[in-house]
């Protein structure tokens, strides 16, 4: 076989090899869900605030989902418990911070922006948010109205 057959071979098995290997920049489930690190479960709970004996006091806990990463970050199983509230009233407009995340929730009314909610972040030591709490506007200026908490079960 004269070289320039066999570079034509090669350029034929190199390309295929190509063409059926994974794209690297293919994010897996787990990176498309913002997550960083070996995440393998994620449990996402609701709190809100309700005035009690003279002030805020934080609600119990409600599950709002559930999901499971295999090792390579494949989304294996989740479930979600819608979360019932008013009706929006107008279309929901976000700002973002670094991350990605909402740090508020708006309405613009003509030319105005009304901020509904404030949104607030701790974060784990790989980067991913464990709890969020949001606020509105009140009376005397933004207060705690309700909390996410995320419980996240890393690979070993």
């Amino acid at each position: 076989m004269n070289a320039s057959r066999l570079g034509v071979c090669l350029l034929i098995v190199l390309g295929w090899q190509s063409l059926l290997a994974q794209d690297p920049s293919t994010k897996s489930d787990r990176e498309k869900a913002g997550l960083f690190g070996p995440v393998a479960k994620i449990k996402v709970e609701s709190t809100y605030f309700k005035f009690q004996n003279d002030k805020f006091v934080e609600s119990e806990r409600e599950l709002r989902e559930e999901s499971e990463y295999d090792p390579l970050g494949k989304l294996v199983n989740q479930k979600k418990i819608p979360m019932y509230g008013d009706p929006a009233t107008c279309h929901y407009q976000y700002k973002y911070d670094d991350k990605h995340r909402e740090t508020q929730r708006f309405c613009m009314e003509g030319t105005r922006e009304r901020i509904l909610e404030k949104y607030a972040y701790e974060d784990d030591r790989f980067g991913n948010w464990i709890k969020r709490q949001a606020s509105v506007f009140d009376t005397d200026g933004f207060r705690a109205q309700w909390t996410l908490y995320r419980t996240i079960t890393y690979f070993d």
